[in-house]
């Protein structure tokens, strides 16, 4: 039983899947949670990319001032946000959507790991909220602002983050709705391979079978020491 106890101590508590829409995130989180759950341990799945209470007054003053459009893509309207036609309001928002994810991760993150003996699965999070920075501020500089010291805080220190590479073409053809979800997917691509220059990320490369890749998560996660 002692053995089994500074085994678990050893799985982060926390694993951020990052990467661009289509990479394959979603799909390897459910497995991965299924695998804890064989294993007897309690997994949760986090979502904290969107995360908006103080910045949405400024996003509904967004969409009245057309700095934020609501086109139809893929049957469904959109937000795409120009904030680099404004770059006080894109300034400002990238600061209280800070403010809104600390709020958010506390109750999310922080809670349940310091009193629920639970593993947080978190698919997006900090880089991800920089990629949309990136985008809509028209702003491949962001990496070396303030603004990413303050969001990578977040990151708790024994968190392991997996980054999911694919090439864009795979992508297409295997998710080719992402082409209609996302009417600047070519430069969130170029945006993510950017981010990959400024971190040094733990990369999984989604090329392989699906149990192969998850094979290889399972060891990344379950032999940490």
């Amino acid at each position: 039983m002692l053995q089994e106890i500074d085994q678990n101590k050893s799985i982060p508590r926390f694993i951020y899947f990052a990467g661009v829409d289509g990479s394959g995130k979603s799909t390897y989180v459910e497995m991965l949670i299924k695998e804890f759950e064989r294993r007897g341990l309690k997994a949760k799945r986090v979502w904290l990319r969107f995360n908006y209470f103080f910045t949405k007054p400024v996003l509904f003053y967004c969409r009245l001032t057309g700095l934020t459009r609501r086109p139809f893509r893929g049957g469904r309207k959109i937000s795409v946000h120009d904030f680099y036609r404004f770059s006080f309001i894109g300034n400002l928002v990238q600061y209280l959507h800070f403010i809104d994810t600390c709020l958010y991760y506390f109750i999310r993150v922080v809670i349940p790991l310091k009193f629920l003996k639970k593993y947080i699965l978190c698919d997006r999070f900090v880089y991800d909220i920089l990629a949309d920075f990136m985008i809509e501020n028209r702003d491949m500089s962001i990496p070396k602002k303030r603004i990413s010291k303050l969001l990578l805080r977040l990151l708790p220190a024994e968190a392991l983050v997996l980054y999911f590479k694919v090439d864009k073409d795979e992508i297409i053809r295997r998710k080719p709705e992402v082409l209609d979800d996302d009417e600047d997917y070519d430069l969130k691509y170029s945006v993510y391979k950017e981010l990959e220059r400024f971190y040094d990320f733990q990369i999984i490369r989604n090329t392989k079978s699906i149990e192969d890749v998850q094979d290889e998560i399972n060891n990344i996660v379950f032999t940490l020491s």
